[in-house]
């Protein structure tokens, strides 16, 4: 007959083995669990890098339309062509303690020329997006993590007439696609960059009617920066007919005033 005493003591030296083997399994986890690295997810801020001593030059060509009349109801486009250098100079504290960078643009006509400082910005990138302080407007250049669609209010910081505090006036189109600057007519190389993103005015911030044209567009390259911009800005030249119905005619390429700029990046060095 089984002492009950011995049966007793043999249930808990079970448990007690039980609770040991748990205690060095539940040791055993979390020291797995301090050795495993969790992936942080990507942000996309690569697409912008921020480091002091980074250049971008660009070759950039302005285009300029006449402005039509009824003796002229045509416009003719006068181009001109000159290069901007883009050089993130230093870092610093500003106002909100936060780190900003300060960027210098120079410009020269050609290759040949002495670089001249045009004008100075400054970049920030608080939280989950990148400011771009330019003549004391700061504008809200990309959001964190990229995503086609996504749009934003470009003018979340400042007081621009033609925008509102809820108002999405930038957008995301493309994002991690290619993209390829130069070729064609423009007389540049064509580049090729594998993984960029497209970013674009939207809402009150663009027009496309008969009688205004409004758009901007930038693209940036991952590990590289913004490789390309686009402005356009047209008013377009209409006047009466004299005869009835008395329509509005709008002649083709005719405008009030007509202006376009295109940047292209040609010579980028990252520190």
């Amino acid at each position: 007959m089984l002492n009950p005493f011995s049966a007793q003591k043999s249930i808990l030296a079970r448990l007690r083995a039980g609770l040991a083997i748990g205690t060095l399994v539940s040791a055993a986890a979390l020291v797995s669990c301090k050795n495993t690295t969790e992936a942080v997810p990507d942000l996309g801020r690569g697409y912008y890098p921020l480091a002091v001593g980074n250049t971008w030059t660009y070759a950039v060509t302005d285009s300029v339309w006449s402005a039509a009349n009824l003796a002229t109801p045509t416009s003719t486009a006068t181009a001109s062509s000159f290069q901007f250098r883009e050089s993130i100079s230093e870092i610093f504290t500003d106002a909100a303690g936060q780190p900003a960078y300060r960027l210098v643009r120079a410009r020269r006509a050609v290759a040949t020329d002495i670089w001249v400082d045009d004008s100075v910005f400054t970049i920030s990138a608080p939280g989950s997006a990148l400011i771009l302080n330019r003549g004391n407007t700061r504008t809200v250049e990309l959001i964190f993590p990229p995503r086609s669609g996504r749009s934003w209010n470009l003018n979340a910081f400042n007081n621009n007439y033609n925008d509102t505090i809820a108002a999405e006036t930038r957008q995301y189109g493309a994002v991690g696609q290619s993209f390829t600057t130069g070729g064609g007519n423009t007389g540049l190389p064509a580049v090729t960059y594998a993984n960029t993103i497209t970013s674009a005015n939207t809402g009150m911030a663009t027009e496309s009617s008969l009688l205004r044209r409004v758009s901007y567009q930038q693209v940036y390259a991952m590990g590289v920066g913004s490789v390309y911009r686009r402005r356009d800005n047209f008013d377009s030249f209409t006047y009466t007919s004299t005869a009835p119905p008395f329509n509005q005619i709008f002649p083709p390429g005719a405008y009030k005033s007509g202006f376009t700029r295109r940047e292209t990046l040609i010579d980028y060095q990252l520190k």
